[in-house]
């Protein structure tokens, strides 16, 4: 009310800057509201591409993840996604109700004729799943299942065999913090996962043939241990994974030690790997 005293020219200097705050506010509000409004659409595409994929509607996940991608294209996450789509194009996901790749048609029990396109647009699946995979890496580079998938997909071997190992040591970093949390079944998954990585890096390089000839003429360089020492590495890693799995931290440690001892008369150069592991485990024994 006593504005109607003050001069005309404070007055008009007075509503002009009333007007100029109730301008600013709203907007203020909007730009708040927009923000919240578009990370909700962002979490909703990512959740509506995942329930999709589980339910095999592809092409609807396809697209949600890709709308995802729009409103984020900083959303690591969402590529990784989409990437796992389109391996599954690239390896003919949804098949035909005969087993074949859509596209494809089968003469008989052994012959199958796919036309070029149908390998043309594999190849390029292949590569839209690289390409996503790439960019969900390098968002983030400690994605550690995003170098993984992508060693999966790639042709070239060498490629194939460094995002295998960067994932491993990745995955390995991963299961250390597990282990620190006492989160012992995330830990065993993740150790399970390490070992079929190292198991594939080794179908690749061949070197299963010699490990296997060595084994099959002198399994552990003794003919006098028990049977449970003559057990293959593999298969007490997986006793272990399991005991682990279960809080039997002692018996986990046991088998690993046991495993350790194995690996180092190989000079395997998953030893260094298992002390690390068997370390970790002691550490928090002790706690």
């Amino acid at each position: 009310m006593h504005y109607l005293n003050l001069p005309v020219a404070c007055l008009t200097l007075t509503i002009a800057t009333f007007t100029t705050f109730g301008m600013m506010i709203p907007r203020a509000e909007a730009s708040a509201s927009q923000s919240l409004q578009l990370q909700a659409q962002r979490t909703n595409w990512l959740i509506q591409g995942i329930q999709k994929t589980n339910q095999e509607d592809y092409q609807g996940a396809l697209s949600d993840f890709t709308q995802a991608i729009e409103i984020n294209p900083q959303n690591a996450e969402a590529y990784y996604q989409r990437g796992l789509i389109y391996v599954k194009y690239a390896q003919g996901k949804p098949l035909n109700p005969d087993g074949t790749v859509p596209g494809c048609k089968r003469i008989d029990d052994y012959r199958i004729i796919c036309p070029v396109t149908v390998k043309d647009r594999i190849k390029e699946n292949k590569r839209k799943a690289i390409d996503d995979f790439t960019q969900a890496t390098q968002l983030n580079p400690q994605y550690a299942a995003a170098y993984y998938q992508r060693g999966l997909v790639e042709d070239e071997q060498q490629k194939k065999i460094e995002d295998f190992q960067k994932a491993k040591k990745l995955y390995l970093q991963k299961s250390f913090v597990y282990l620190k949390q006492n989160d012992y079944k995330q830990a065993a998954d993740l150790l399970e996962i390490i070992d079929k990585i190292y198991g594939q890096t080794i179908s690749l390089t061949k070197l299963s043939v010699v490990e296997k000839k060595q084994t099959d003429e002198n399994p552990i360089n003794s003919s006098t241990v028990s049977s449970e020492q003559k057990k293959l590495p593999e298969v007490l890693m997986g006793e272990a994974r399991l005991a682990l799995g279960k809080g039997d931290k002692q018996k986990a440690i046991q088998t690993y030690r046991e495993v350790a001892r194995i690996l180092e008369e190989r000079k395997d150069p998953r030893y260094q790997e298992l002390q690390q592991i068997i370390a970790e485990l002691e550490q928090n024994a002790n706690k």
